[in-house]
């Protein structure tokens, strides 16, 4: 994904987005702490060299809200999520040209993007923890491998 597509996203946000974030009011402990805002998020990811976990979901999909509930807000997950990535949570629904954009079709969809806006993973569909956590360690990995690559050939 090239950075003018990331910066087609931010505009978008910025002109048609009224996100909402979700917070799992029956969750215990830790949860996923949501940034509010994509250019907030972005700068984050730049500032902090982590790769942004944007997931979409929808206030009627079933799923969304079991990944939420089960997966994402699973203390583990949650923790290591807000250790590992910059996570943004948008409504397919109301943010629709930022959806169009990182084509979202089917959901529950989590798009993890380097700092770079380079998309380094796609999680389509409800997971449990261990799944879901594989999917996001492995583009950790390519991040980290990319980081590496980078200072090599400095």
């Amino acid at each position: 994904m090239s950075r003018v597509l990331l910066t087609a996203v931010l505009l978008a946000f910025a002109c048609l987005s009224s996100a909402t974030f979700a917070e799992n009011p029956f969750a215990k402990g830790k949860q996923v702490e949501w940034e509010s805002n994509i250019f907030d998020a972005h700068k984050r990811a730049k500032a902090e060299n982590k790769p942004m976990l944007v997931v979409f979901g929808a206030d009627w999909c079933t799923y969304c809200k079991k990944l939420e509930k089960e997966t994402l807000n699973s203390p583990k997950m949650a923790t290591y999520i807000n250790e590992s990535f910059v996570p943004v949570h948008l409504d397919a629904d109301k943010d629709k040209k930022v959806a169009e954009i990182l084509q979202v079709g089917n959901l529950p969809c989590s798009v993890i993007l380097s700092p770079e806006a380079d998309q380094l993973a796609r999680i389509e569909g409800y997971f449990t923890v261990g799944p879901f956590y594989q999917k996001l360690t492995a583009a950790k990995q390519i991040h980290m491998k990319n980081i590496q690559q980078t200072s090599n050939e400095r």
